[in-house]
C-alpha cells in the first residue's frame, strides 16, 4: 500500500534534505504507525496524524493513500 509522510521540525532530520521532510512509501498491508516509528527510528514523544485527524494509538492501522505527519510535542506557557 502507498502512503504520503511528512516529518515536521527536527524530524525532518530523518529524511535526505531534499525531500523537506516529505515522503512517499510502499508498505505491506497491516501496516501501523507503529511501524513508521520504528523505520524511522522515531523514539521520543511525538504527535501522530492521520489524515489530519490527531492519533495517539501506535497500533492504528494505516490504509492505502494515508497521509501521515509526525511532529514534536511542544509545550509553553
Amino acid at each position: 500500500m502507498k502512503v504520503s509522510i511528512r516529518l515536521h521540525g527536527i524530524l525532518r532530520d530523518k529524511l535526505p534534505t531534499e525531500n523537506k521532510g516529505r515522503a512517499n512509501l510502499t508498505l505491506p498491508g497491516g501496516a501501523t504507525v507503529k511501524d513508521l516509528l520504528t523505520r524511522f527510528d522515531i523514539q521520543n514523544v511525538v504527535g501522530v496524524s492521520v489524515n489530519e485527524e490527531l492519533e495517539i494509538e501506535e497500533n492504528h492501522p494505516l490504509h492505502e493513500g494515508d497521509h501521515v505527519e509526525f511532529f514534536r510535542i511542544v509545550g509553553g506557557g
